[in-house]
């Protein structure tokens, strides 16, 4: 995929990354024209992503660190968040069943709703990468899917 690259920044895998994280998506999405809710909807996507590698992946370690990095294509936003975490099975990853009450845990299920397609996968050198893609009606100037 040919992509124009919208934002690349690494962070600390720390809670207090996350607010520095949500106001970069949004500044990139905001730049190339993304509709205001969808460009909601995905922060809070990317957002959930990044949380679930501070508190999962890197079970709150502070040494963690983490990457994003968001492109442009054909219609299309492409989201890779990419850790330097123990591997994660990506067989362990899936939206929850809806019908248990009990609080959180949704963020795979929002990813899952928001995005066209998500994959997680562990990297052979170490780390995990998730890979999002979201389709945007008209291109990524006032599309809203």
């Amino acid at each position: 995929m040919s992509a124009r690259p919208l934002l690349r920044l690494e962070l600390p895998a720390q809670p207090a990354s996350l607010k520095p994280l949500r106001d970069a998506v949004c500044a990139a999405l905001s730049r190339a024209g993304v509709a205001p809710d969808l460009r909601d909807r995905l922060k809070l996507a990317i957002d959930e992503a990044a949380a679930n590698v501070i508190r999962h992946a890197y079970a709150d370690c502070p040494a963690g660190t983490f990457r994003i990095e968001v492109r442009a294509a054909r219609g299309s936003l492409r989201f890779a968040l990419r850790d330097h975490a123990p591997a994660v099975d990506p067989a362990r990853v899936r939206p929850r069943d809806l019908s248990e009450c009990r609080p959180g845990g949704l963020g795979i299920n929002f990813i899952d709703e928001t995005m066209d397609y998500w994959r997680l996968r562990p990297l052979r050198r170490g780390g995990n990468l998730l890979v999002m893609r979201k389709r945007i009606r008209g291109g990524t100037h006032g599309g809203t899917e």
